[in-house]
């Protein structure tokens, strides 16, 4: 996983969560809970959310059970990173 920042404008950025269309079946936050956690010296506030990574030459595979057909999914993922956040 590679740990990656975003700037907050407001307090309400720190809740959005987001998806990638590469890798539909999960969502992406940010780490911290409070938007005091994300204040800078500068005065500014960065949050932190982390992404997965799949190494060059390998693949990642997930498997769920799907609840609208109600059977077993599986995803496989190639090399690349996924889940950075759109601006």
């Amino acid at each position: 996983m590679a740990t990656r920042t975003a700037t907050l404008t407001s307090e309400q950025d720190l809740e959005l969560k987001w998806t990638d269309a590469n890798c539909p079946n999960l969502e992406w936050g940010f780490i911290e809970q409070e938007f005091e956690e994300c204040l800078q010296n500068d005065g500014t506030y960065v949050a932190t959310y982390e992404t997965l990574e799949v190494p060059q030459g390998e693949t990642f595979s997930m498997t769920y059970l799907c609840q609208d057909t109600r059977s077993v999914k599986t995803y496989t993922l190639t090399e690349g990173e996924y889940g950075i956040k759109p601006n």
